[in-house]
């Protein structure tokens, strides 16, 4: 792997003026995203500059941006409040690390792509639900700690009598400036100037901190505990790290994909280096990092050349809770939860949802079922539900059985699927079937019954049937053994059956191995529906050269 890939033909005024306007988006953000995992403030500054450093090193991106991230932090604070043990948020980190660069190494980052994304815009959609029921005690005043959402709403509700508006007024009004800013411009430093003037007005009308608490700090501390291994801590973790670490494959490809630098290498080095990342955070005792897609679009935006930009922003950040690390002190708890509004917001896949509602209701609903996942049930429970229900919808096609009628195109020998023809009589004695799915343990019964209820439905019984096989993809022992008992069935009644157009390798050798060719006879194997035909039209007993004239 080379180092400082990015920093050749870098123009430093460009990647100075990109650090300024990320470090504008990246100091509130980070400092609000660490308080989302449950950490202390400042400690979102620290892992950003570790992660900055190392994609210096190891990225070929030039600007992809690691650091705390939105979509990772409620994963986190759950698996901490679960651990309870010092150091478990550096353990995660490294155990996250240390997935990403084994999936980097061993060239598995392809598996990004089995997330279907009606699953993933759910997933999104839950966690950013998460990040918004997760601020309401904030946002309302109440001295609640945030669970769940079922469980924070239960709890806030319980304390509804001490809401207080002005908590809620200022977060409304922080978020509302963000997304005002953000639709005059993209590079507009909306999240910066809404935490300043929050600032300013809470130092100037609430000295105190009695209308609007500020942000807890540990005082000088910035909150780094060095990871804690212990085979019962890797154990209890180890689930919750593959779903981070399947949340930051996912994420980073889309970021990429939107780049277009999409390329299997480019993926492999974005991924290691997320992992380097991850371990250096662990490192240092921070948290888990991840790519970020609002940070990395406003690098893109404000023209930055190397990963110089984004360790510039850090550099910044660091520079101003250095010199004046009291500036955590002024900063109101309902301001931070103003930014992360609109962070939910801002990550809520409103077009997706907008798209899957148009495209196809199935796919909708797959979305809103993986919100609901999400959302209802832990994120450590719901999240690995969501991966599974994504595997489960790239798989339902596999396990749907269709079959089909063919007739003769006229003036050729090609034989297809038309609907509009269903209701024509064809040549008497002649059924011609489309198989358009494996046959195996879940389709073949499906399959077997659909051809029975053909023919029995068919003017006359079929003397002739032939099974046209591109579709036929696979064919384990079920299927085959179904496929037998038909064409066994078949035969005693009187109707020659014959397979046409087997084009996959894998379900010819399956057709050998499950007997169905010693029982079909290879001779009854064609190319074609046409060729099929053609020879069988002298076999008896049928005698179908009688049955098909002009054939």
């Amino acid at each position: 792997m080379r180092l400082f890939t990015t920093l050749r033909g870098a123009s430093l005024r460009h990647d100075l003026i990109a650090a300024l306007t990320l470090a504008a988006l990246a100091l509130p953000e980070q400092l609000a995203t660490a308080r989302l995992a449950g950490l202390p403030a400042a400690q979102g500054i620290a892992v950003f500059a570790i992660a900055s450093l190392v994609m210096v090193l190891l990225a070929r991106d030039r600007v992809l941006s690691i650091g705390a991230d939105s979509s990772t932090a409620p994963i986190i604070a759950t698996a901490l409040v679960a651990a309870a043990v010092p150091g478990s948020a550096a353990l995660l980190a490294a155990l996250v690390g240390g997935i990403l660069c084994a999936v980097a190494l061993l060239k598995l980052e392809g598996i990004a792509r089995l997330l279907s994304l009606p699953v993933a815009a759910g997933m999104m959609g839950g966690i950013a639900l998460h990040i918004l029921v997760g601020r309401l005690p904030g946002a309302l005043g109440l001295a609640v700690t945030a669970g769940s959402p079922l469980a924070t709403l239960g709890s806030v509700w319980q304390a509804a009598d001490a809401i207080r508006i002005a908590p809620l007024a200022l977060t409304l009004l922080v978020a509302a400036l963000c997304l005002a800013g953000r639709a005059v411009s993209t590079r507009f430093p909306a999240a910066l100037v809404a935490l300043g003037a929050a600032v300013a007005l809470a130092a100037w009308q609430d000295p105190d901190a009695s209308i609007w608490p500020r942000v807890e700090t540990l005082g000088n501390s910035w909150g780094l505990a060095p990871p804690s291994f212990s085979a019962d801590a890797v154990l209890s973790l180890l689930p919750v790290a593959l779903v981070i670490a399947f949340l930051c494959l996912f994420q980073t490809t889309a970021i990429l994909r939107e780049g277009h630098s999409d390329a299997p290498s480019d993926r492999r080095n974005a991924i290691g280096a997320l992992g380097v990342s991850n371990l250096a955070a662990a490192a240092i005792g921070g948290f888990a990092v991840n790519a970020s897609p609002p940070r990395t679009a406003i690098l893109r935006d404000a023209g930055a050349t190397s990963q110089l930009a984004g360790l510039g922003a850090a550099v910044i950040a660091l520079g101003v809770l250095g010199l004046a690390p009291e500036v955590l002190t002024l900063v109101p708890s309902a301001a931070l939860a103003g930014i992360l509004v609109f962070v939910a917001l801002h990550v809520f896949p409103w077009r997706s949802f907008v798209m899957l509602s148009r495209h196809s209701r199935a796919e909708a609903g797959i979305a809103l079922t993986t919100t609901a996942l999400v959302t209802v049930l832990p994120l450590q429970t719901g999240l690995p539900l969501a991966i599974l229900l994504s595997f489960l919808h790239a798989t339902m096609p596999l396990f749907a059985t269709q079959v089909v009628r063919l007739s003769q195109v006229p003036g050729t020998t090609i034989w297809w699927h038309r609907p509009a023809a269903e209701g024509a009589e064809g040549a008497p004695g002649l059924l011609v079937l489309g198989l358009t799915a494996p046959m195996n343990f879940v389709t073949a019964e499906g399959i077997v019954a659909e051809i029975r209820a053909f023919v029995a439905c068919a003017p006359e019984r079929p003397t002739l049937l032939v099974l046209e096989c591109a579709g036929l993809l696979s064919l384990d022992l079920t299927g085959a053994a179904a496929l037998k008992a038909l064409i066994e069935e078949s035969r005693s009644a009187g109707t020659t059956v014959a397979l046409a157009r087997v084009e996959s390798d894998r379900a010819l050798a399956q057709l050998a191995q499950g007997g169905v060719l010693e029982v079909l006879g290879t001779d009854r194997v064609f190319d074609s529906v046409a060729e099929a035909v053609g020879a069988l039209k002298t076999l008896a007993p049928q005698e179908p050269s009688a049955l098909f004239p002009g054939i």
